[in-house]
C-alpha cells in the first residue's frame, strides 16, 4: 500500500485520522460495527477475503476497490486469485498500524462487496511467518535481512518483504533456544483456525496440542521436533502484552 500525502480526501486533515488505533479497540470495532463484519485483525493490519461467483465479478470488485482507494487516497494490498480476492489494509506511515483510514476504507469495500453479491470468507486469508529461536537476534538479523531481501519493521522488529508478498520473518529471543531453531506461524481468524486445530492435534507428537497461550496461539510439534503455531492474533483485556 502506498500512503502518499493526502491531497484528495478532505477528511485526511481531521485530527486523529492518522493516529494508530490500539489493537483492542480495533477488535472491538470490527466486532461491533456492522459495516466491518467482513474484516478481522492481526499484527499487520485488518484483512478479509471475498469469494466471487466468477472471475469477471472478481475483476469488477478489484476495479471498484481501486476507485474507492483513489477517492480516499489510501490503498490496500490486494491479491486476486481467479474467483477469490484477498485484501489487507494497514497504514505504513504509521509503521503498519491500523488507523481510522483503514477502517473507513474497509467499510467502503464491504459496501461494494455487498452490492456485487460476493461472499466474505476472511477465514481463507491466512498468512505465514517464519520464526527463529536465538539468544542474540542482533547476531542473526544482518544475515537474514540480506538472505531474504527484507527490511526491518521498526514497530515490531520483524523482517518484512518490502513488497509484502513473502512470509514474515522474526526472531524469538530466549535463553534456551531449541536445537531446531526455526518454527512456522500460521495466522488467521479463529473461525478458520478451529478446523486446522482439529486436523493437527491428532497428528502432533507428544501431548498433541499445547494450548498454554490460547486463544492467541496453539503449539504443535511434528515427529522430528519441528513446531507450528496456529495464531489468531486475538488480544484480551487480561493479556499482559495487550
Amino acid at each position: 500500500m502506498n500512503d502518499t500525502p493526502a491531497h484528495q480526501n478532505p477528511e485526511s486533515t481531521v485530527p486523529g485520522w492518522r493516529r494508530p488505533i490500539p489493537a483492542e479497540e480495533v477488535q472491538e470495532r470490527l466486532g461491533q460495527q456492522a459495516e466491518l463484519a467482513d474484516w478481522r485483525h492481526r499484527l499487520f493490519g485488518i484483512y478479509t477475503a471475498y469469494q466471487c461467483p466468477s472471475s469477471a465479478v472478481a475483476v469488477e470488485l478489484l476495479g471498484r476497490i481501486a476507485e474507492v482507494a483513489e477517492e480516499l487516497d489510501h490503498h490496500p494490498d490486494v491479491d486476486w486469485r481467479y474467483e477469490h480476492v484477498f485484501i489487507t489494509s494497514c497504514s505504513h506511515d504509521a509503521q503498519g498500524a491500523v488507523t481510522t483510514r483503514d477502517l473507513r476504507l474497509a467499510g467502503r469495500i464491504s459496501q461494494i462487496a455487498q452490492e456485487l453479491g460476493v461472499t466474505a470468507v476472511p477465514e481463507q486469508n491466512t498468512v505465514y511467518d517464519i520464526a527463529v529461536n536465538t539468544r542474540d537476534d542482533s547476531a542473526l538479523e544482518p544475515f537474514w535481512t540480506a538472505a531474504m531481501g527484507y527490511e526491518k519493521d521498526e514497530r515490531t522488529g520483524d523482517l518484512r518483504d518490502p513488497h509484502r508478498r513473502g512470509p514474515g520473518f522474526w526472531f524469538q529471543t530466549t535463553d534456551t533456544p531449541q536445537e531446531r531453531a526455526l518454527h512456522v506461524d500460521v495466522t488467521g481468524p479463529s473461525s478458520g483456525i478451529q478446523d486446522m486445530r482439529g486436523a493437527l492435534a491428532p497428528l502432533a507428537a507428544g501431548n498433541g496440542e499445547d494450548g498454554t497461550f490460547a486463544p492467541r496461539w496453539w503449539i504443535y510439534t511434528d515427529a522430528d521436533g519441528n513446531r507450528v503455531c496456529l495464531c489468531t492474533g486475538e488480544i484480551t483485556r487480561t493479556d499482559p502484552d495487550a
